[in-house]
């Protein structure tokens, strides 16, 4: 089955994790392609994936390069300013999922979300984001290029 065109774009769990040290971000290519990371202010992990839906409402994540490092000063979006050595990977992982709205905190206004049964990077919410992303958002581009 064809990747569910709901889920592609950028999805990031800041908006929903008020308070907490640590955050996770889903870059989803309308190709198949795309991107997890998980940062804090110390450590960027990236991981270069491979996504489709076999069902509906079941998202199927293969991990497939793992590049991690430090992160740049800089506010925006999480880009290295180390790596270590890319890892290639091939773990394969199947998420059921809902897209819907969520209420980021009491008294705030609902966002538009995607809900995992299972964390994916650590989270199980995140917010949608600007759903038109290019293959050079992925902070892992410059380390490894898309082919």
């Amino acid at each position: 089955m064809d990747p569910d065109h709901q889920l592609v774009g950028h999805w990031s769990s800041v908006p929903l994790s008020y308070g907490v040290m640590e955050a996770s971000e889903l870059g989803l290519l309308p190709d198949g392609q795309g991107w997890s990371s998980w940062f804090n202010v110390h450590a960027l992990c990236v991981t270069r994936l491979r996504w489709r839906c076999p069902e509906p409402g079941v998202v199927e994540l293969h991990a497939r390069w793992r590049v991690q490092g430090t992160p740049g000063d800089g506010t925006g979006p999480a880009a290295f300013a180390s790596t270590e050595e890319a890892e290639p990977l091939d773990e394969v992982s199947r998420h059921r999922y809902v897209i819907g709205p969520v209420v980021p905190m009491p008294g705030a206004d609902a966002v538009a979300a995607v809900r995992f049964e299972e964390p994916v990077e650590f989270c199980m919410e995140f917010a949608r984001g600007p759903r038109h992303i290019r293959p050079d958002e992925d902070p892992t581009f410059h380390v490894l290029p898309y082919q």
